[in-house]
């Protein structure tokens, strides 16, 4: 997509400085084939509308009569999870108005109604299974949501788990009572943190993740034009990927600083968008440990060729080749 709609900002009249920062009375986000047109006026929103679907028919794409839609920003839309929308500030906003990107409630009813399909799994399971399997699913939520207005509602779905919790205990413990179980399952089990209500297994110190423990971090755009294709930038691409570190597990950090950020099969960047797997040099089923000297991090797809002995390794140099043909694979796409 990022390859078909090249060029659509020119189309629609965005225009840039040599900083990077929009000059004129447009201005586009996009992310693959959802975008969203900010203009200065309904009329102008309207325009612009005529002129993406004449540049997009050129192409043989079209808008979706269903999902396109002129708003204005105090009535706020959605967009990649995210509800956009400016609230009333008479007191502190110069122009009466505040800009506040939250988690929409659609993405909160959505990760509430995953988290509920897991618990209702793991009735019955010890509780090592669930931190293991819910611990993934609340650190990457709160990880993607971070970088807006997310405390209160991080916050709020705390208490939510919290109630799961307290379910998922009564329901394996029918004849206890509740002071019982908060001893049991209950304690300062976070030595970062003075909270007395984590829930965990005091026996090995393992304990579930609160996602008002993210804290939250803006997101930092990328420097006008810059590259990464730019040799002369380098270090400034080093230290975006050295950012997204800490957004991994503790477990997974050091085998990252180790490989310095690169995937071991291809040799690209472990950053780009693909999903992490832990590889094993020897293999688990033959006796292989969970130590850092036996894993290495790769990319998804590169840990599927390196179980496949038909299929060839992939070199750095056919990075950007292999994401292009996986493009290609996956040509289906929404407007």
């Amino acid at each position: 997509m990022n390859i078909a709609l090249h060029g659509l900002e020119d189309a629609l009249g965005v225009r840039y400085d040599g900083r990077g920062q929009i000059r004129g009375s447009r201005a586009l986000v996009r992310y693959a084939d959802d975008w969203v047109m900010f203009c200065e006026s309904k009329e102008d929103a309207q325009a612009a509308r005529r002129q993406a679907q004449e540049w997009l028919l050129k192409r043989g794409l079209h808008l979706s009569e269903e999902k396109t839609r002129v708003v204005h920003l105090s009535e706020g839309f959605d967009f990649l999870g995210f509800n956009i929308r400016h609230y009333p500030a008479p007191n502190t906003a110069r122009s009466g108005y505040k800009l506040l990107i939250k988690p929409s409630k659609e993405s909160v009813c959505k990760f509430k109604e995953r988290v509920r399909r897991e618990w209702m799994a793991l009735k019955g399971q010890t509780v090592m299974a669930v931190l293991k399997r819910l611990n993934p699913i609340v650190r990457g939520w709160a990880n993607y949501f971070r970088i807006g207005v997310s405390k209160h509602t991080f916050e709020t779905l705390d208490y939510w788990m919290f109630d799961r919790c307290v379910r998922y205990v009564r329901s394996n413990h029918r004849r206890k009572g509740w002071r019982w179980c908060r001893s049991k399952y209950w304690g300062q089990l976070n030595p970062e943190r003075a909270d007395r209500w984590v829930f965990g297994d005091k026996s090995t110190g393992a304990y579930l993740l609160k996602l008002s423990w993210t804290p939250i971090k803006r997101h930092v755009l990328v420097k006008g034009a810059a590259s990464p294709d730019d040799p002369a930038l380098r270090g400034y691409w080093n230290e975006r990927e050295r950012r997204k570190i800490e957004e991994l597990p503790p477990r997974l950090i050091g085998l990252v600083h180790g490989q310095r950020g690169r995937c071991t099969h291809c040799g690209a960047s472990l950053f780009n968008g693909e999903a992490l797997n832990r590889h094993h040099l020897h293999p688990k089923g033959e006796g292989g440990t969970e130590e850092h000297s036996n894993l290495q991090l790769v990319h998804l797809y590169c840990h599927q060729q390196i179980h496949n002995t038909a299929a060839p390794a992939r070199e750095p140099s056919d990075a950007k080749a292999t994401c292009l043909s996986r493009v290609r694979g996956n040509s289906h796409a929404r407007f």
